[in-house]
């Protein structure tokens, strides 16, 4: 008995060695300037949603639908391929970013090297080859290299021949360059307590964005993004936790107490104040809100451009914007809703808590007047009408809301729910996905303070770990496509930050 105790314990030793030897191994190939690195923990991600059945992989039958529904989707293609990897499943896998040769490299360790070259030959409609003492094969601007036990997966940021993209693998592989291990704060970050972990240098981030004309299209329309993507803070960390009831994001902004960041923001923001969702439909699909102290928040270099922006339109530049934004004390949010009728349109709500909504309403009264807009006064609400929309104007304990719905409005507000409410109540900051958007829960982020964030999904399904709903509302995410963005890079038109249904509105001749 007490020998089998002792086995026991001796091969939960070496298989505790194993994985942190196979961990380590990996690490050390992570290049000291890497600016971004990101740390998944394989065994228990594979664990919780269900893949990993009694040693063989396997996708779940509950999920299984969903990725063939979604074959285009990165992470169902993942899928797919993964029971025929070859994939060792004991130790983690890393992926870093940098703008060197590589722009990300992907990292992972086999148990079978035969099966992985089998499925990436597949999937890529390529044969392995031996190019400087390394099999790889060289597809798209990806690079797959097998070595070693070892699977590296890497994108290159500019066309190269696959000779130079092969000797940069090679560096990578034998660890021919100072390693991230390093850094005491990145290794501490990345082996924390997480599903995943990441670390992410300001540098690295605006790279990512950069690279994305989505994000170039909201910076255009909401300066105010910029804030937090071009501040001079140092670095972003992120855990993700995947619980038996929800997943759990927890964020952190690294800055200095004396950053231009930390100043600005210790400036401009308020207290959290859920008031608003009074005035918000509960049937919005996205709720956005930053609570802000108006006065300080007008001198933002990124809202005196907005404010510049918003000058130069015809008609409705006529209102005193930078006034309407200094009123406010508390938070500023959106809530909208795809319009159900026509294709492309949204409903939409904005309310703001401010110390003279009678200020501001009769701005917006005496403007649309002297567009041929006189308002109905009804229940205290200023009613106009455009298009298939009604837009009404009002008050509600201190805060100012206009919405903008094409139906009449026979749902409940937001602040009836308590998980938004609980949100908005403790956070300066916050974010919100209606789960008719995921199709699989509810979405919440917000930030307690300028440096702390929290994120939560709570999935619809109960009795089943949250990992796998989860799982299902990532295969379901569709791959951008060319058309999907919105703006050329000619496009120089500002004023569509504003468009508005006032905006088109003309003086009574």
């Amino acid at each position: 008995m007490k020998s089998s105790r002792v086995l026991t314990f001796v091969i939960t030793l070496l298989l505790l060695a194993s994985c942190t030897s196979v961990n380590d191994n990996l690490e050390k190939m992570i290049p000291a300037d890497a600016l971004g690195v990101v740390s998944i923990n394989v065994p228990d991600i594979l664990n919780k949603t269900g893949i990993n059945d009694d040693g063989n992989l396997v996708i779940p039958e509950a999920i299984k639908p969903v990725v063939d529904e979604n074959d285009a989707s990165t992470l169902s293609t993942l899928l797919t391929d993964l029971p025929y990897m070859g994939l060792n499943t004991s130790g983690k896998a890393f992926a870093f970013f940098t703008n060197k040769t590589f722009g990300s490299v992907l990292l992972a360790t086999l148990d079978d090297e035969t099966a992985a070259r089998k499925t990436i030959e597949r999937r890529t409609g390529g044969d392995f080859q031996q190019v400087e003492g390394i099999n790889c094969i060289y597809r798209e601007d990806n690079i797959y290299v097998i070595n070693d036990k070892v699977l590296l997966i890497a994108t290159v940021n500019k066309a190269m021949d696959v000779n130079k993209a092969a000797k940069h693998a090679v560096t990578i592989l034998k660890k021919q360059r100072q390693s991230i291990l390093d850094n005491d704060q990145v290794k501490q970050v990345i082996n924390a307590d997480g599903d995943i972990n990441a670390y992410l240098q300001q540098e690295g981030l605006k790279l990512i964005l950069k690279k994305s004309k989505t994000y170039r299209e909201i910076a255009q329309r909401l300066p105010l993004v910029e804030i937090f993507t071009e501040s001079d803070a140092k670095a972003y960390e992120c855990h993700l936790n995947l619980n038996e009831a929800s997943a759990d994001l927890t964020t952190r902004i690294i800055a200095d107490e004396n950053s231009d960041y930390n100043k600005l923001l210790t400036t401009t923001l308020a207290g959290a104040d859920a008031n608003f969702l009074k005035a918000i439909p509960n049937s919005m699909d996205y709720i956005v809100a930053m609570s802000v102290k108006g006065g300080n928040f007008v001198k933002l270099q990124q809202i005196q451009q907005l404010i510049g922006m918003f000058k130069k339109l015809p008609y409705i530049g006529r209102i005193d914007l930078e006034s309407i934004l200094a009123s406010i004390d508390g938070p500023i949010a959106i809530g909208m809703a795809r319009d159900p009728h026509l294709e492309g349109e949204w409903n939409g709500v904005i309310a703001a808590k401010t110390t003279n909504p009678e200020m501001i309403l009769n701005q917006i009264s005496s403007f649309a007047s002297s567009m041929g807009q006189a308002p109905e006064i009804y229940d205290g609400e200023y009613i106009y009408q455009y298009e298939n929309k009604m837009i009404k104007l009002g008050v509600v304990d201190g805060v100012l809301y206009l919405k903008m719905l094409d139906y009449e409005q026979t749902e409940g507000y937001a602040n009836e729910l308590e998980s938004v409410r609980t949100l908005f109540e403790a956070s300066s900051i916050g974010f919100y996905i209606n789960p008719q958007v995921t199709q699989g829960g509810t979405f919440t982020y917000g930030m307690t303070d300028h440096f702390n964030g929290k994120g939560q999904f709570i999935p619809n399904e109960k009795g089943v770990h949250a990992a796998q709903p989860l799982l299902k509302v990532l295969c379901a995410i569709k791959p951008p496509q060319a058309y999907d963005d919105m703006i050329d890079d000619d496009d120089e038109d500002n004023t569509a930050a504003f468009g508005t249904p006032i905006d088109q509105l003309k003086p009574v001749e």
